[in-house]
C-alpha cells in the first residue's frame, strides 16, 4: 500500500515536471507564430511591390504607383496597405489615386516571392468629391469587383471574365442608384459595346444597346428600347434642360436611336410605336424624322438645336394628324367641334431658346394656310404667355393644358 502510493507521487511529479518544461516550448511556438506573422516588417519592401506589380500587370493589367507609404498588418490577416498611391493602368488612361489600398495575398507571398497569388484587395478613395470604397476578388470563374458611394447611394456589383485583363474587359455590371436599377452586359476592346442591357425603376422599363469610340475622337451610338413608361411622372422640363444646358454644351458627337410600342392590341396585326431619332453633331442637337402618339394624335416632328456663342436657336417643322379630333378636346376639356373631325397640320417655324421669342414660317391646317396676319397673333400670345407654362415642371398635364390654351386661341 505504501508502496502505491510512493509509486502515484512519482507519477504526479513527472507529470508536473513535463508540463513544466512544457511550458517552454509553448512560449517557443507562440514565439514562432510572432515571428512569422512580423518578419515581413524586416523585409527590404522594394522587391516585394516589383514582384507584386509584376504579378499585377501580368495577371490583371494594372500596377501600383508611388507606393511609399506601406505597411505590413497582420490583422484581420496579413496584408500589404498602402497609402495615398496610384493606381495606373497604362499611358492612355489617367492614374486613379487611392487613399487607401489593402493587398492580401496567401501566406507564403510574405517569403516565397515568385509564388504570389493575390486573393483579395481592398480600395478607399475618392471620386470627384464622393467617398468611394470596395473591394476585388478574383475567383475561380469570374473575378468579382464590388464598389459603392454611399453619399450618391450607387452600389455597383461587376462581374468580369477572368481571361481578360485591364485595360481590355468584358462582363455585366449590376448597380443600384437609388431606386434605379442598371444592368450592363459590356465588352471593351478597341471600342466600348454593349448588349442586351436594362435600365428600369418604377416608372420606366427599357433594354438598350450601344456603341461608344474613342479614336479618332469620342462618339457614340445607343439604341432603346422602351418597355415600359409613366409619362405622368416624366419630368419634361428637367429632361429639356438636361438637353439644352448640359448635352449640347458638351459638344458631343453620336446617335441615340428610341423606340417605344405604347399598347399591344390584341387581333390587330398593325399597332403604331414611337420611334425618335436624335443625332449630336459637335453641340447641335438634330431630331430627324420621329414619330409619336400624344393621346389619339399622331406626330412627326424635326428639330435642328443650333447653338450660338449668344444665345441657342431652335428650327422645327411638325406634322400631327388624327382621324378624330374632337376625342382629343375631350380629353383636354374643350368643346365637340362638329365641322371637324380629321385633322392633319402643318407647322414649321423658329424659337430663340434665351429670348423665348417664337416666329412661324407656316401653319397649315386641312390644306389650309392660316393668314400672315393670324401668325403674328400666334405669336404674341406665344411670347407672353408660354414662358409662364415653362416655369412649371412640364409634365403631361403641363402639356395638355398648353395644348389646351394654344388650340382655344386659333
Amino acid at each position: 500500500m505504501i508502496i502505491n502510493n510512493t509509486n502515484k507521487k512519482k507519477l504526479i511529479k513527472k507529470i508536473f515536471n513535463f508540463i513544466y518544461y512544457l511550458r517552454y516550448l509553448i512560449l517557443i511556438f507562440i514565439f514562432s507564430i510572432f515571428l512569422v506573422l512580423t518578419a515581413p516588417k524586416l523585409f527590404n519592401y522594394v522587391d516585394k511591390i516589383d514582384d507584386l506589380n509584376e504579378i499585377l500587370k501580368n495577371q490583371y493589367g494594372f500596377i501600383i504607383k508611388n507606393s511609399n507609404k506601406i505597411k505590413y498588418k497582420i490583422i484581420p490577416q496579413p496584408n500589404l496597405e498602402f497609402k495615398d498611391s496610384h493606381i495606373s493602368i497604362g499611358k492612355q488612361f489617367p492614374d486613379i489615386k487611392v487613399k487607401e489600398l489593402q493587398v492580401f495575398t496567401n501566406f507564403k507571398n510574405f517569403y516565397i516571392s515568385d509564388k504570389i497569388l493575390i486573393k483579395k484587395i481592398k480600395f478607399r478613395g475618392n471620386f470627384f468629391g464622393n467617398d468611394i470604397n470596395g473591394y476585388y476578388t478574383p475567383q475561380q470563374n469570374t473575378n468579382f469587383l464590388f464598389f459603392e458611394l454611399k453619399k450618391l447611394g450607387i452600389e455597383s456589383k461587376v462581374f468580369l471574365e477572368k481571361n481578360k485583363k485591364l485595360p481590355k474587359l468584358s462582363g455585366i455590371i449590376k448597380s443600384k442608384l437609388l431606386d434605379d436599377n442598371l444592368i450592363i452586359n459590356f465588352n471593351y476592346d478597341q471600342n466600348l459595346e454593349i448588349k442586351n442591357s436594362v435600365f428600369k425603376n418604377k416608372d420606366i422599363y427599357t433594354s438598350f444597346d450601344g456603341i461608344f469610340n474613342f479614336k479618332p475622337f469620342f462618339s457614340f451610338q445607343i439604341f432603346a428600347d422602351i418597355k415600359k413608361i409613366n409619362l405622368k411622372n416624366v419630368k419634361f422640363k428637367k429632361l429639356f434642360n438636361s438637353i439644352l444646358e448640359e448635352i449640347s454644351s458638351k459638344k458631343l458627337n453620336g446617335e441615340v436611336s428610341i423606340n417605344y410600342l405604347k399598347k399591344k392590341i390584341i387581333g390587330k396585326t398593325q399597332t403604331k410605336s414611337n420611334k425618335i431619332y436624335i443625332e449630336f453633331n459637335n453641340g447641335d442637337i438634330i431630331l430627324k424624322n420621329s414619330t409619336i402618339q400624344f393621346s389619339n394624335l399622331d406626330i412627326q416632328m424635326n428639330f435642328y438645336l443650333k447653338r450660338y456663342p449668344l444665345y441657342k436657336d431652335l428650327n422645327y417643322e411638325l406634322l400631327i394628324e388624327t382621324d378624330n379630333i374632337n376625342k382629343f378636346f375631350k380629353t383636354i376639356n374643350i368643346d365637340k367641334n362638329k365641322k371637324l373631325e380629321k385633322i392633319k397640320a402643318f407647322i414649321k417655324g423658329n424659337i430663340n431658346l434665351d429670348a423665348q421669342k417664337y416666329y412661324f414660317e407656316k401653319i397649315i391646317i386641312n390644306k389650309k394656310n392660316i393668314k400672315k396676319q393670324e401668325l403674328i397673333k400666334l405669336k404674341k400670345y406665344l411670347d407672353k404667355n408660354t414662358s409662364l407654362n415653362f416655369d412649371n415642371d412640364l409634365n403631361e398635364k403641363d402639356i395638355y393644358l398648353l395644348l389646351k390654351d394654344l388650340i382655344e386661341f386659333i
